[in-house]
């Protein structure tokens, strides 16, 4: 057989230097060969075999297949050259071999054209596969920055990387710390974890390669800078109401692989240690986190919150903190002329003293109880924040609503005031400020006033006064401004349309722009009519005085007998509250009754010294009760009467709640 030659696709055999000792991969070549003593024209097939040829004589191996890892043929068979001159193309004397897609293991292929009538006469011919270079790049691009400690996946993207063999990782920087790779090596399209070093390097970055290992020649290089990772949170300061949520932000800067912050909260809470309410544990950079604030059992009044944004990929370099004060109403409510909204009204929180100058006004001018200060809205709505500390937990509490407009003009005489008990029972729950919570928080506290602004014990009773406010909580509900029907234990039978007329007569100056002394208005009259003359006293000027005044003294007096028709008539003016009493009533105090057996048999601990003592008593907590003759026990909550001549009040002090 002739040697095997390279020719074009119409079988003109290439010359010397133009014939191939090479092609790269999936290149293609075309070759016939012309056989001797091919008498019955059987041509020749055509193989491959990856590597070199076989030793001259070596008979060709029996069964010879095309392997299509070392190339293929196209056809596997051709008749026998010359090719006739004829012919126009080689079709049919000239095959087409293509070089596989990868070069073989040992870089070399060996081209094989046998006779079909005998295989063991064969010719060949080797050729190199020479394999495209390959290229190394980054998909997708390293980020430009990492944080110290912080942390990024890496993945290299490698072209004609046949083997699969993939990339070494390497890093080299100023510094002898320059962070390090996890895995190492890796192949095409699979991440690398890179770890930035814990300090700035010298030149503040790294350069981190990717070099081929098939081919070390090909690598890719990105330079990362390295810098401190910086936290900045948003806002600052947050008021968040008690058991209420806010929300805070967290910004990282140079935060490699997007690590994020976690969230803690700390607190000075001296009634409950570590209770500082609960965040988020942790967030995205940009992604609020929420905060729910503890309720206010769990936390000091006025406590300090901070919350503090930690940097997850460098925890030890990079905090912020922002500082959280817990706002929440320590009291809230509204200031209501009956169902009218008082608008601009000063509410001040004050504390019930229990000092020997607490109801001394000349003494204690400074109103040393009043707590903070706060203004209706156009609601009549107000909100006094956190920020007061309970001397005691039995320190007893009341608000008092001064001034402002109902709607009739701005009232300078309007003075509505809400007994609202222990400072730590407080809470966010609504409050109502009008004449109904006034007329309780003054008969029952009556014994305990020098004015609105001067309530407590000057004998240091702070038992009583607390028995007092317990009184008021039992004849109205402060969390709806309306009298009650029965006691907050549901044993005694409050005098609730007394109540409400009451709370009507106040109404009737309430809704007014107040008055001038003489002026002959509804608040003129009302204080005419409640001005004490057992003494030489000025005429009161506020509601709350006036109605201080109805509770201590007999109205009906000799040089003013219209005192007591007034002041109904003026209660009648008024229909704001109800059900009122359908009569003038034979006198102004107010009694709780109840049935035999509903009280304790404590009751009966002491006599007040009168005409018939066995009908009075006082008991442990130095409520005032006459029994009667029937079944029912009568509870006295305050108020003269004035159904004798002179007046007479009855002359104790302290006034309070249901019986023990």
């Amino acid at each position: 057989m002739d040697p095997i030659t390279f020719t074009d696709a119409n079988g003109t055999s290439l010359s010397q230097k133009d014939s191939p000792t090479s092609l790269t991969v999936g290149q293609s070549a075309h070759v016939d060969v012309t056989l001797t003593n091919d008498s019955q024209l059987l041509g020749a097939d055509w193989n491959v075999v990856c590597g070199s040829a076989l030793p001259p004589g070596t008979p060709l191996p029996p069964g010879l297949t095309q392997d299509q890892s070392c190339g293929t043929f196209t056809p596997a068979h051709t008749m026998s050259g010359p090719i006739p001159p004829y012919l126009v193309n080689g079709t049919g004397y000239v095959a087409l071999y293509t070089a596989p897609a990868a070069p073989p293991k040992q870089g070399v292929v060996t081209l094989y054209a046998s006779a079909t009538s005998d295989h063991s006469r064969f010719t060949t011919v080797t050729l190199t596969i020479v394999g495209n270079a390959i290229s190394v790049g980054f998909a997708p691009v390293p980020p430009s920055a990492v944080g110290t400690n912080g942390s990024v996946q890496l993945r290299a993207a490698l072209n004609n990387d046949v083997t699969n063999a993939g990339v070494n990782w390497s890093v080299v920087c100023g510094s002898s710390n320059c962070g390090y790779f996890g895995p190492t090596q890796t192949v095409s399209g699979v991440a690398t974890t890179y770890t930035a070093p814990g300090g700035v390097p010298t030149g503040g970055s790294v350069q981190v390669t990717a070099t081929s290992i098939a081919d070390p020649t090909k690598a890719a290089t990105a330079t990362i800078q390295i810098a401190p990772v910086s936290v900045s949170v948003t806002p600052t300061t947050l008021s968040v109401p008690t058991a209420g949520t806010g929300s805070l932000t967290a910004t990282v800067a140079n935060d490699g692989g997007g690590k994020g912050v976690d969230w803690s909260v700390t607190c000075a809470n001296t009634l409950s240690p570590g209770k500082c309410g609960s965040i988020t544990s942790h967030t995205a950079s940009g992604v609020a986190a929420t905060y729910t604030a503890p309720s206010v059992a769990d936390i000091a009044v006025g406590s300090t919150v901070v919350i503090t944004a930690t940097s997850t990929a460098d925890p030890a370099q990079s905090v912020a903190a922002t500082v959280t004060a817990v706002k929440g109403d320590l009291v809230a409510g509204n200031v209501r002329a009956a169902q009218q909204p008082v608008s601009n009204a000063q509410v001040t929180l004050y504390a019930a003293e229990t000092t020997d100058t607490a109801l001394n006004s000349a003494t204690n001018s400074n109103n040393a109880s009043a707590i903070v200060t706060a203004f209706t809205d156009r609601q009549g709505s107000f909100f006094i924040p956190y920020g007061y500390e309970c001397p005691r937990p039995d320190t007893q509490m009341y608000l008092i609503a001064t001034g402002g407009n109902a709607g009739g003009g701005t009232n300078p005489n309007l003075a509505l005031i809400s007994a609202l008990g222990s400072c730590s029972n407080l809470d966010a729950s609504r409050i109502v400020i009008n004449e109904a919570t006034t007329v309780a928080a003054t008969y029952a506290l009556s014994s305990f006033m020098a004015d609105a602004q001067h309530i407590g014990s000057n004998n240091t009773s702070p038992s009583g006064v607390a028995s007092a406010f317990a009184t008021a909580r039992d004849l109205v509900d402060v969390a709806t401004g309306l009298a009650r029907i029965y006691t907050v234990s549901g044993k005694g039978s409050v005098p609730q349309t007394k109540i409400n007329t009451l709370a009507n007569l106040l109404n009737s100056c309430a809704r007014t722009a107040g008055s001038v002394q003489g002026d002959g208005s509804t608040c003129d009259q009302l204080f005419r009519a409640t001005t004490s003359e057992k003494t030489p006293a000025p005429q009161v000027t506020d509601t709350a005085q006036a109605l201080l005044q109805l509770v201590r003294n007999a109205t009906s007096l000799s040089n003013r007998p219209d005192s007591l028709d007034k002041l109904y008539q003026l209660a009648e003016s008024s229909s704001s509250f109800g059900p009122t009493v359908s009569a003038e009533p034979n006198d102004w105090t107010l009694a709780v009754q109840f049935l035999d057996g509903q009280i304790s048999s404590d009751v009966v601990l002491a006599k007040i010294l009168s005409a018939d003592e066995t009908k009075q008593t006082v008991d442990s907590a130095g409520n005032v009760w006459v029994m009667g003759s029937g079944n029912i026990s009568t509870e006295f909550i305050g108020g003269a009467s004035y159904g004798m001549s002179p007046n007479i009040p009855i002359p104790i002090e302290i006034s309070g709640g249901d019986a023990p």
